[in-house]
C-alpha cells in the first residue's frame, strides 16, 4: 500500500501541470479512453458469494490476441475447474517461472472497481502471484501499480482486487484504458483463467 500511495502521488504531481490545458472530459490523472462500446455483463461469481455483475476480460479460449507475453507464458490445454463458461470451455493461460503476461487494454472507470479471476498454482511452494495495474497518465506515460497477489492452490476464483486506477478519471462517466500483469514470483509453475472485470455501479 506504500508503494501504490507512492506512486499514486508522483502520478498527481507530474499530472497536475498538465491539468489546466487537459480537454473537457478528460481525466486529469489518466487520459481517458473512447470506443469502451457496451459489453456482456453476468454474475459470474455467484456461485461463490459474489453477486457483484461482472464484464470478462478473457477466457482464452480463442488464444491470447491483444495479450503481451513473455518468458513462456501460453494458452495450453486445461479450463478453471469449476467452470463458470460453458462446458465446453477447455482452456487456460500457463504461467511458468519468469513469465510475464499483460492483457490487452480495458476500460475501467468509477462503475469498475475490482479484478476477479481463477487462479491455480502448479508448482513451487513459496511462490506467489502478483497481480498489477498499468494506467496510462494525461501525460501518455504508462505507470504501474500493484493491486494484490494470490498464494495458490488448486483452482479457485481469486479474491477481488481492487482496480486503483478506476479512480483516476475527472468525471463518470470517464473511462480510463488499463492493462493488467500478472507475474510469478519467488518461482514456480501457475495458471490463470477467465480475468472479469466488476462494473458495480453500471446504469
Amino acid at each position: 500500500m506504500r508503494i501504490a500511495r507512492a506512486a499514486g502521488a508522483a502520478i498527481a504531481m507530474t499530472a497536475a501541470s498538465a491539468a489546466v490545458s487537459a480537454p473537457a472530459q478528460a481525466g486529469v490523472l489518466t487520459k481517458s479512453a473512447t470506443g469502451c462500446g457496451d459489453p456482456e455483463i453476468t454474475q459470474a461469481f455467484k456461485p461463490w458469494g459474489d453477486s457483484s455483475s461482472y464484464k470478462q476480460v478473457d477466457d482464452f479460449e480463442t488464444g491470447a490476441d491483444g495479450w503481451t507475453l513473455s518468458g513462456g507464458a501460453k494458452v495450453i490445454a486445461g479450463d478453471a475447474s469449476p467452470k463458470i463458461g460453458t462446458g465446453a470451455d477447455s482452456r487456460s493461460l500457463s504461467l511458468p517461472a519468469g513469465s510475464v503476461a499483460v492483457s490487452p487494454p480495458v476500460c475501467v472507470g468509477l462503475s469498475e472497481p475490482t479484478l476477479r479471476f481463477f487462479s491455480k498454482k502448479s508448482s513451487g511452494l513459496l511462490s506467489t502471484l502478483s497481480v498489477w495495474v498499468d494506467v496510462q497518465t494525461s501525460l501518455n506515460v504508462w505507470v504501474t501499480l500493484p493491486i494484490g497477489v494470490d498464494l495458490g492452490g488448486g483452482w479457485h476464483p481469486t479474491l477481488p482486487y481492487a482496480v486503483i486506477a478506476n479512480l483516476l478519471p475527472l468525471l463518470p462517466p470517464d473511462q480510463t484504458a488499463v492493462r493488467f500483469r500478472f507475474a510469478p514470483l519467488l518461482g514456480g509453475s501457475w495458471q490463470i483463467d477467465d480475468v472479469y472485470v466488476d462494473p458495480r455501479a453500471r446504469s
